[in-house]
């Protein structure tokens, strides 16, 4: 098999793992879903506020989607809206108290599967893996990347990088 192949492969493995974590994820009370926690984190990221519409470009989905979660996250006090000062007509979505806690609580269960997962990974392993990660993601959203996507709001979050 050639290396493409064989890093298809392997990439179909870990997919099926994180949809094993995400259904774990789903059945502990209390956590926000995966998705949703990466929505929270983008607007946590946005700090000040955003607009959907930026949402929606930051997490690469459609307005809609992104529209009936953040419904959701205001119906469950985790987002709130607030007017947009210079266009009464717009709102900024800016996370409440419950809302930053509930993403606390999700990146605490990710920090600890994770490092549970990486406990006898050497520190240059698990950097070698970020950056190799990293520069795989960056490498595939260059491919996928809709030309409506501003620079500014790449897929690959800074804070990631």
């Amino acid at each position: 098999m050639d290396t493409v192949t064989l890093l298809r492969d392997e990439v179909r493995e870990l997919m099926k793992v994180v949809r094993l974590l995400k259904q774990q994820h789903q059945h502990r009370s209390g956590l926000v879903a995966p998705g949703m926690a990466g929505m929270l984190a983008a607007i946590d990221r946005l700090a000040g506020g955003c607009h959907l519409k930026e949402l929606a470009q930051v997490c690469a989905l459609d307005q809609s989607t992104t529209s009936r979660a953040v419904s959701s996250f205001v119906q469950d006090g985790l987002v709130r809206r607030v007017a947009d000062p210079h266009d009464g007509r717009a709102s900024f979505l800016e996370l409440t108290d419950a809302g930053r806690q509930a993403l606390r609580e999700a990146d605490e269960w990710y920090r600890s599967l994770f490092a549970a997962a990486l406990g006898d990974w050497s520190p240059t392993d698990v950097d070698a893996l970020r950056g190799l990660l990293r520069r795989f993601t960056e490498a595939l959203a260059a491919s996928v990347q809709p030309a409506t996507v501003p620079a500014q709001a790449p897929l690959v979050p800074e804070a990631t990088r």
